[in-house]
């Protein structure tokens, strides 16, 4: 029998936990690397009144270690979410390394 008002009905939309979990890491990991970002620019606009190395890394610690954490707890047994998880934990990753980097390369 043909049902022709089953598309009037409003259809949900289905968020599964891992993806929001992934797209909460994938937000922290962008909010740590505009707080870099803004420290960048900070110190390229005035740089007597920048922010240094340290505090730097402890705002965008703030954001990235969580980013991290979750990033990790997104992993599953499937080849697509390794994949997946991967993106989040190189990002926030990254964010955590990226003092070690700016000192090696100063000198």
């Amino acid at each position: 029998m043909p049902r022709p008002l089953r598309r009037l009905y409003p259809i949900e939309a289905v968020v599964r936990r891992r993806h929001r979990t992934w797209m909460a890491s994938m937000t922290l990991a962008t909010l740590g690397a505009a707080v870099w970002g803004g420290a960048l620019l900070w110190r390229a606009l005035d740089p007597a009144t920048g922010p240094g190395l340290l505090g730097t890394l402890l705002a965008s610690s703030a954001f990235t270690v969580p980013g991290l954490i979750l990033a990790v707890l997104t992993i599953r047994a499937r080849t697509v979410w390794i994949l997946l998880a991967s993106i989040p934990i190189c990002a926030n990753g990254m964010m955590i390394v990226l003092p070690w980097i700016v000192l090696r390369l100063r000198g």
